[in-house]
C-alpha cells in the first residue's frame, strides 16, 4: 500500500531530515476551533504468556509444577522436585509420579514417596530459587493423602537450602487414606533470595501428595490466587484503557490440541487443565479468564478477550464440522462474562466469587489468522455473537504484518461485507500487527492520515494496533527506540477517531526467560523495572486527549540523509530444498563483474555457509536441507564495499518443500534484505529487512506461489538507496528505502476537562525550538507542567540502574496562546496546561 494523503481535520507540513539534523524555529500551529475526536480507549496494554510472564512471573504463585503435570509438556512429571532425605545417600526413600485414584480428572498425576526415615520428603525451589523476606506471611495449601494410613503428619519448611540456613517450620496434622487440603502460613526467619519449600513426613511409610502451593506475601489487593504485586501496580500505573488476553501465538498453538481453551482456565485452580504453551514450557492456567477478568475489572480496564478459531500456527485446521463448536464457545464465554448467576456458565463465574457480571464489549475472534478459510470461521462466529449481543464489538485479524497480501485481503473482505445487505456490521475492528525498524515508525507517520485507505465515518471498520514495537540495535529497549515509538503514537492520537484502541506488546520479560525481545518490563524472581518503552506508555496512556485540535507542523529544510543499502549478496530457502545457477553479480557503475558462478574458479566456499547444506555439482549450487532461515553469503564484503550500484543476477530451483527462496542482498555484517519468494506457505513475496534472526516487512508484497522443478529467472537491481526485483523479467518490487525523517513531531489536543495536552517529540541529538501558536483557544494559565523523558539514545534501564530513563516533572511559566518551548534532545514532553 503506497501511503498518500488526501485530507484530513489536521495537516502535517514537514521536511524530510536526517535524525541528527538540528532544526530551529520549527513552528506548531493549531486552531481550537476544528476538532476530531479521540477514543476513549486508544491505549491500552496487551497481555501473554511469553518469555514466563505468568508463572513465575506475574503469577503469585512461588511453586512450579505444583500439581505435577509437566508430563503435558512432554517433560518428568516429577521435574523441579528433589528428594529431601536427612540421612544423605543410605536413605532409600524416594520420590516418583503415581496416577491411580488421583485428585480429579483434569489433575491425574501427583507425587508419592515411599517414606524409609522420619524426616524425609520432597523440595521445591520454585522459579529458580524462592524469594523470601523475613517476618512476611506467605499463604500456603496442598492435597495430602496416606494411602495405607502410615503418615498422620508432615513438617512443612521454607527458607534457605544450605545445611545452616534457619527454616520456617509448618506442622500438619490429621492426614488421613483420602485426599484431604490442608492450608497453612509461613513466616520466614530470614531473608533469603534462593530458598526453597520442603514437605516432610514425620515417620516412615506412605505419603501422596499433590497441587502443593505457596503464594508471595506480597499479592496485589490481597486477592486469593492472585498477582505479585509489584509487577501488577505497574501495569495499573499505566491506566490502560484496555487489557488483551491471552494472547497472542498462544491462542491458536503450535497445533490445535495446544490452542488456547478458555474452558480449562475457569472453575478451581486445582481442576484446571494444564497444558504447554505455544512457547515451549508449561502453563498452570493459575492466571485464567476469571483473573482476566477480575484485573481488568480492578484497574478500570475493558477486557479484551481472544478466542481461536481452530486455525493453528502449524497450518493444521478443524474442520468446517466445527464451525458451530467455535461459535458456542465464544457464546459460552460470554454468557459466563455477563451472563445472570441462575445461567449455566454465569454460575461458574459467580461460584468463583464474582456473583455480579462482568463488563464486556469486544471480542477478539482469532490472532494473526488470515486467508478465505478464516474469513468463513470469522463471519459464522460474528454474527453468531452479533445475534444474541449486539453490542459486542468483534475484531477480525489481518495477519501479521502491516502491508502484506494477507493484510490487504482482510480489509478487502470487510469492506465486501459492509457492503452486502445480510453480513453488514459483523465486523467492528481490524486488528493490525507491525514489528518495525525504528526508521519504519518515523516514516510512517502518515499511515492513517491516508483517508483514501482509512476513511472517516460513522459505520467505518475502526483500527486496532493489537501489536507494535519498535527494533533497534537488536532489539533493545533503549531511549531510541522509545522515542521512535512516541513520534510514531502522536500520529495514532492524531487519528484517534479512526484508531480506536491500541497496545504495545510484548508487555513483561523475565530475565533469562525470554523468547522474544524488545518488552516494557523486565523483572526477576524479585525485582522489576520499567523500560522506556513503558513510560513512553504511560506519558500516552495518562494524558491522553479527548479531541484532536487541527493543527500543523512546520520545519525548515535541512541536507537530505542518503541511505545505501550497498552490501554483498547471498542465497537462502525457508523450508525449502532448491539449486541455484548463473549467478552473476555486475557493479554497474565500473561493468567489473564481481562474482560469476560460471568460472572456472568458482567454488562452494566462495559462499560463508550459515546454515543448511550447502554443495556444488557442476555449475549448481544446491541446498539440501529442509530446515527453516538457511542461508550462505558470498564472501566478497571487502570487494563490494562502497559499490553502490549493482545487479544481482542468478536461477533458482525448487526441489521440495513448503515454501521457497531467500535471495539477499545489501548484507553487511549482521544487516540485510532478503527477497522472500514463496514465503509463508508458499503464497507471498515481499523483501524484508532487518537481521538474519528479526525483520519486517518493507515496501509491498503480492501473491507468489512457486512450482517445484521450474528455474526461475530473478534480477535485483540495488541503486543507492533503492532497489528493483524482476521474476522472468517481470517488475515484482522497487522500493527507495529512504532514512530521512524530521526531527520533531508533536500532537496537539484538549479534554472535556478543559486541559490542553501538547506532545512533542525530539528524536534529534540537538535541542529544538518549537514556536507554539494557540489559534482560537480558551484563555489559558501562564503555567503549566512539563513532563520530559530524556537522556542519551542509546540509554536502556536495567536491575542496577531502574530509573536511568524515568519522566520528570517541572514548571514552565510563560504560557499564552503564543509561545515558544525549547525540547531537549532525545526528548518526549508532554505540555499540560490548564484553561482559566
Amino acid at each position: 500500500m503506497k501511503i498518500t494523503r488526501k485530507t484530513a481535520a489536521c495537516t502535517i507540513l514537514a521536511a524530510g531530515l536526517a535524525a541528527t539534523a538540528i532544526a530551529q524555529g520549527a513552528s506548531l500551529t493549531a486552531d481550537f476551533s476544528k476538532k476530531t475526536s479521540v477514543s476513549d480507549n486508544l491505549y491500552g496494554i496487551f497481555y501473554e504468556d511469553i518469555n514466563y510472564a505468568a508463572d513465575g512471573g506475574l503469577y503469585g504463585e512461588m511453586v512450579q509444577n505444583r500439581s505435577f503435570e509437566f508430563r503435558k509438556s512432554n517433560r518428568s512429571p516429577t521435574e523441579t522436585w528433589k528428594d529431601v532425605n536427612i540421612s544423605g545417600a543410605s536413605s532409600k526413600s524416594r520420590l516418583r509420579a503415581a496416577k491411580t485414584a488421583p485428585l480429579n480428572e483434569n489433575n491425574q498425576v501427583y507425587a508419592t514417596l515411599t517414606v524409609k526415615q522420619a524426616g524425609d520428603g520432597m523440595a521445591n525451589k520454585g522459579y529458580g530459587g524462592m524469594p523470601f523476606e523475613a517476618g512476611k506471611k506467605y499463604p500456603g495449601s496442598l492435597y495430602l493423602r496416606s494411602p495405607d494410613g502410615t503418615i498422620k503428619s508432615v513438617t512443612i519448611t521454607a527458607g534457605g537450602s544450605g545445611k545452616n540456613a534457619k527454616k520456617a517450620k509448618v506442622s500438619i496434622e490429621g492426614i488421613t487414606t483420602e485426599w484431604k487440603k490442608f492450608e497453612f502460613t509461613i513466616i520466614p526467619e530470614e531473608t533469603v533470595q534462593n530458598g526453597e519449600l520442603a514437605v516432610c513426613a514425620d515417620t516412615v511409610g506412605k505419603l501422596d501428595a499433590d497441587f502443593i502451593s505457596l503464594f508471595r506475601a506480597d499479592i496485589y489487593r490481597n486477592e486469593p490466587n492472585g498477582f505479585r504485586k509489584d509487577l501488577a501496580e505497574k501495569l495499573e500505573a499505566l491506566k490502560p484503557a484496555f487489557v488483551r488476553f491471552p494472547g497472542g501465538c498462544i491462542v491458536h498453538g503450535l497445533n490445535l490440541e495446544n490452542r488456547y481453551e478458555w474452558k480449562d482456565t475457569v472453575g478451581p485452580v486445582e481442576q484446571r487443565k494444564e497444558k504447554l504453551n505455544f512457547w515451549g514450557y508449561q502453563q498452570s492456567y493459575g492466571i485464567g479468564f476469571y483473573e482476566y477478568f477480575r484485573f481488568c475489572e480492578d484497574i478500570g480496564a475493558e477486557p479484551l478477550p481472544v478466542l481461536s478459531v481452530g486455525m493453528a500456527h502449524n497450518g493444521e485446521i478443524s474442520p468446517a464440522s466445527d464451525y458451530q463448536k467455535y461459535a458456542q464457545d465464544a457464546l459460552d464465554m460470554i454468557e459466563w462474562a455477563t451472563g445472570p448467576a441462575t445461567s449455566k456458565w454465569g454460575k461458574i463465574r459467580a461460584e468463583a466469587g464474582h456473583p455480579q457480571p462482568f463488563k464486556l464489549n469486544y471480542l477478539g475472534i482469532g490472532n494473526e489468522d488470515c486467508g478465505q478459510d478464516y474469513f468463513a470461521r470469522f463471519k459464522y462466529i460474528a454474527e453468531a455473537v452479533k445475534e444474541k449481543y449486539p453490542h459486542i464489538k468483534t475484531i477480525i485479524s489481518s495477519g501479521y504484518t502491516y502491508n502484506d497480501v494477507n493484510f490487504h485481503n482482510t480489509w478487502s473482505q470487510v469492506r465486501a461485507w459492509e457492503k452486502g445487505k445480510k453480513t453488514a456490521g459483523i465486523c467492528d475492528l481490524v486488528d493490525e500487527h507491525y514489528y518495525n525498524e525504528s526508521a519504519w515508525f518515523l516514516t510512517n507517520g502518515k499511515r492513517y492520515d491516508n483517508l483514501d485507505f482509512y476513511p472517516r465515518g460513522e459505520g467505518q471498520p475502526k483500527v486496532f494496533i493489537g501489536e507494535y514495537a519498535s527494533w533497534v540495535d537488536g532489539r533493545r529497549n533503549n531511549l531510541y527506540a522509545a522515542l521512535t515509538e512516541a513520534a510514531y503514537m502522536t500520529s495514532i492520537e492524531r487519528n484517534g477517531d479512526i484508531v480506536e484502541i491500541s497496545s504495545y506488546a510484548p508487555l513483561f520479560a523475565k530475565e533469562g526467560s525470554t523468547q522474544w525481545v524488545p518488552d516494557m518490563i523486565w523483572f526477576n524472581n524479585s525485582e522489576s523495572y520499567q523500560t522506556p518503552d513503558y513510560y513512553v506508555q504511560q506519558l500516552f496512556s495518562t494524558n491522553k486527549s479527548d479531541n484532536t485540535v487541527s493543527y500543523s507542523l512546520t520545519q525548515p529544510k535541512t541536507a537530505q540523509k542518503k541511505n545505501a543499502i550497498g552490501g554483498t549478496v547471498g542465497l537462502g530457502t525457508w523450508s525449502t530444498t532448491a539449486q541455484f545457477k548463473d549467478i552473476k553479480v555486475t557493479d554497474e557503475d565500473s561493468k567489473e563483474v564481481l562474482y560469476d558462478s560460471n568460472a572456472k574458479s568458482s567454488k562452494i566456499t566462495d559462499f560463508r555457509q550459515e546454515t543448511g547444506a550447502w554443495s556444488k555439482s557442476g555449475p549448481v549450487i544446491v541446498q539440501s536441507s529442509a530446515d527453516i532461515n538457511v542461508r550462505a553469503v558470498l564472501n566478497n564484503e571487502a570487494q563490494t564495499e562502497g559499490i553502490q550500484n549493482y545487479t544481482y543476477e542468478l536461477k533458482a530451483q525448487k526441489t521440495g518443500g513448503a515454501e521457497g527462496f531467500l535471495i539477499m542482498f545489501g548484507v553487511k555484517g549482521k544487516k540485510l534484505y532478503w527477497w522472500n519468494m514463496g514465503g509463508w506457505g508458499n503464497t507471498q513475496s515481499c523483501i524484508e529487512k532487518g537481521t538474519a534472526d528479526g525483520r519486517t516487512i518493507i515496501g509491498d508484497a503480492k501473491p507468489l506461489n512457486l512450482v517445484n522443478g521450474k528455474w526461475y529467472d530473478i534480477k535485483i537491481e540495488v541503486k543507492g538507496d533503492s532497489y528493483s526485483c524482476y521474476l522472468d523479467g517481470q517488475l515484482i518490487h522497487s522500493y527507495t528505502d529512504a532514512m530521512n525523517f524530521d526531527p520533531l513531531y508533536a500532537h496537539i489536543g484538549d479534554t472535556k476537562d478543559g486541559k490542553v495536552i501538547i506532545k512533542l517529540v525530539n528524536v534529534s541529538g540537538s535541542d529544538q525550538n518549537v514556536d507554539i501558536s494557540l489559534k482560537n483557544a480558551p484563555a489559558l494559565e501562564t503555567s503549566a507542567k512539563a513532563t520530559i523523558l530524556c537522556g542519551k539514545p542509546e540509554d536502556e534501564n536495567s536491575f542496577a540502574n531502574p530509573k536511568k530513563v524515568s519522566p520528570v516533572t517541572e514548571t514552565i511559566t510563560g504560557i499564552s496562546d503564543s509561545f515558544t518551548y525549547k525540547t531537549k534532545a532525545n526528548s518526549v514532553t508532554v505540555l499540560k496546561l490548564k484553561t482559566k
